[in-house]
């Protein structure tokens, strides 16, 4: 079943990306979940110095 979250591309140099891999598997998750937990664990960090960041994500549908 597909999922209802919708596809976002990042570009990013080879090296990086197979880290980001080789951690994710021994994580257990998959590469796309792991790249998601990193950049949700960063937001809550720089939420938590420096305020929550206010967001209209209906702004990006119009």
């Amino acid at each position: 079943m597909p999922s209802a979250i919708p596809m976002r591309g990042l570009r990013m140099e080879d090296e990086l990306y197979l880290k980001l891999k080789y951690i994710a598997t021994k994580e257990n998750r998959s590469y796309n979940q792991e790249a998601v937990h990193i950049l949700k664990t960063f937001v809550e960090q720089y939420e938590t110095e420096h305020g929550i960041i206010s967001v209209d994500t209906d702004a990006l549908y119009q």
